[in-house]
Parts: structure tokens; sequence; C-alpha cells
């Protein structure tokens, strides 16, 4: 898994997610084919836990490859 910084269409506060990708190459490629993308919140919420998300792939407008 890979964390990168989602930026959303219509959102002006990016997502720092974890993504079953190895760089942004295989991103680019997975967001071609996928409708939605699945992975974890790389920043535990008010209870510690580190969410699952599910993002359209659709409305992602940038993203970046935290490394």
């Amino acid at each position: 898994m890979t964390a990168f910084s989602i930026h959303l269409i219509g959102q002006s506060v990016s997502l720092s997610i974890d993504l079953d990708c190895a760089s942004i190459d295989e991103l680019a490629e997975l967001v071609g084919q996928a409708r939605f993308l699945v992975g974890n919140l790389t920043e535990p919420d008010e209870d510690g836990v580190c969410r699952r998300v599910m993002i359209a792939a659709n409305r992602i407008q940038c993203a970046i490859e935290e490394g």
C-alpha cells in the first residue's frame, strides 16, 4: 500500500489515503478502470481508528504520491 494525497472535485481539503497501488502510475491505471477506489485513511479519527474509505474515481482532480 502507498499513501496518496487525493484532491476531490468540489472539496477544499485533500484526503490522505493508503491505496493498494505501488506507484502513481498504478493509481492512474486503476482510476481509468475502476468506478470506485477503496483504501484506508492514514490519519486516525477521534476514536483512534484509521477508517476504510471508498471514493468515486471520477471525482479525483489530483493525486500526489506521499511515499
